[in-house]
């Protein structure tokens, strides 16, 4: 089911979130460079232009879960929006997966009430994944892209953006590795891949870390949802992200940048002689 709001539903309960109330939106500057908030907007200020073609003018439609990552993307983007050259249209998604009961809803009341702070529009889907036979997360990844695609559509954005970051990727090659996956495994995450006709998913913060994007949720006074499923340790990414990234970031705090740029130099080994690389 799909739920679309003109602007989006105020939050009830404050209570709901960890922290203070969201700080308000710094006043946007008029020239064209990224704002100084740290190295986390630059990234996504390099990644809209030089690894997803977003042009001034473009309508976004911005995949908000609650959590972290997120929430910073959305601040970022927030902040870009209405600056000269960008002149961005962002709409807030919210995909509700009906996995986590009641915190799963709070989730998504507490993005409702972020957009409405933002003055952000904002559209809702609802997917089932655990009521489909086969594995639970491919099932919920399947559905989530494709009611964002669906989501789009509705709106008339041809990009959907995402939170994935460098850390993503570190995990994602690390997992792969267990697997023992061959080249295109190891090619991890993509910077952005197309969805269904002339909509584009793009990754644009994929060259920032997880720290960074908490140093800007910490800059702007931004409260954030934390999903229990994250600390699941039975969970291999999870476990991953609890007990060997932080190993790594002691032998070589830039792990994580290291990966994207393996992962990088991966996929331009394997682009078609079209100029496409397979799959991603």
């Amino acid at each position: 089911m799909t739920r679309v709001y003109s602007r989006a539903v105020p939050l009830s309960d404050p209570t709901a979130t960890p922290g203070p109330a969201p700080g308000p939106a710094p006043p946007a500057k008029t020239g064209g460079a990224a704002p100084h908030y740290g190295p986390f907007v630059r990234a996504l200020a390099t990644g809209l232009r030089h690894r997803g073609g977003v042009h001034e003018g473009d309508h976004l439609l911005v995949a908000c879960s609650g959590g972290a990552d997120s929430v910073a993307l959305l601040r970022a983007l927030h902040l870009l929006a209405p600056r000269r050259r960008w002149r961005l249209r962002l709409t807030v998604a919210h995909v509700q997966h009906h996995l986590r009961g009641d915190a799963a809803e709070t989730d998504a009341a507490f993005v409702a009430g972020l957009s409405t702070q933002l003055g952000l529009g904002l559209v809702r889907a609802d997917i089932r994944p655990g009521e489909a036979a086969g594995n639970l997360e491919a099932n919920a990844r399947d559905q989530r892209y494709a009611a964002l695609t669906r989501l789009a559509t509705q709106v008339g954005a041809r990009v959907v953006a995402t939170a994935h970051h460098a850390d993503d990727q570190l995990e994602t090659l690390l997992m792969a590795l267990i697997r023992g996956a061959g080249p295109a495994g190891l090619r991890g995450i993509a910077w952005s891949r197309p969805l269904e006709g002339e909509i584009t998913l793009l990754r644009p913060v994929l060259g920032a870390t997880a720290r960074q994007a908490r140093d800007l949720l910490e800059t702007l006074n931004q409260p954030w949802r934390e999903d229990a499923t994250n600390q699941d340790p039975d969970r291999t990414r999870a476990r991953l992200r609890q007990a060997v990234l932080p190993v790594l970031r002691d032998l070589n705090p830039g792990a994580a940048l290291n990966a994207l740029r393996t992962s990088d130099r991966l996929r331009k080994l394997m682009i078609k002689p079209t100029g496409h690389e397979p799959g991603g």
